[in-house]
């Protein structure tokens, strides 16, 4: 058994307040609320821009070059650090998405962007190479052809499973044959 010594009851007593120091710790930062932006995939915002145009504003933070070769219709293009520092992008009502090539800058700039202002911040989930790529889910449907208008080529029998194979037709019973017991 160890006999207490004063170098060891400091040490105990230095590792007993150190844990205390760092549980409060923790416990302070655990009950500070971190706000993060939402994320908003492609479909959701085609159907904002559909049928809620005018009540949310786009803010690209790609390159120049890249967003005057393709952008969002009413988005305008702005560097990070003007959308970090500049109040206007603080102090809007409408909600604010934020998009980029494939969403991780605007995840990041959209964090900090939350931290500062209760408006609420949205970012484009997988950027533009999403938005472009899902542009099939909400093409306008095609209005089938007038049924009469079309004569397959083929009859067209069933749409059940195919047909198995077709046996042999029995043969036609005319005369009664007798046949034995096989012995």
């Amino acid at each position: 058994m160890k006999y207490l010594t004063l170098p060891n009851s400091l040490r105990a007593a230095t590792l007993i307040v150190a844990t205390i120091v760092t549980t409060a710790a923790l416990a302070e930062s655990a009950a500070q609320s971190v706000t993060l932006p939402q994320r908003i995939t492609a479909t959701e915002l085609k159907l904002m821009m559909i049928d809620l145009p005018g009540t949310f504003e786009i803010v690209d933070v790609r390159p120049r070059a890249s967003y005057a070769d393709l952008s969002l219709p009413g988005s305008v293009n702005a560097t990070i650090k003007d959308v970090i520092a500049n109040p206007v992008y603080r102090n809007g009502v409408v909600p604010l998405i934020i998009v980029d090539r494939d969403g991780s800058l605007a995840m990041a700039v959209g964090g900090i962007l939350s931290q500062k202002t209760r408006r609420s911040i949205r970012v484009l989930y997988g950027g533009m190479e999403a938005y472009w790529n899902d542009s099939a889910a909400l093409l306008p449907a095609v209005a089938p052809a007038s049924v009469n208008s079309i004569k397959p080529a083929v009859p067209v029998t069933s749409m059940a499973s195919p047909a198995a194979p077709a046996a042999p037709a029995p043969a036609a019973r005319g005369t009664s044959t007798k046949k034995s017991a096989g012995c």
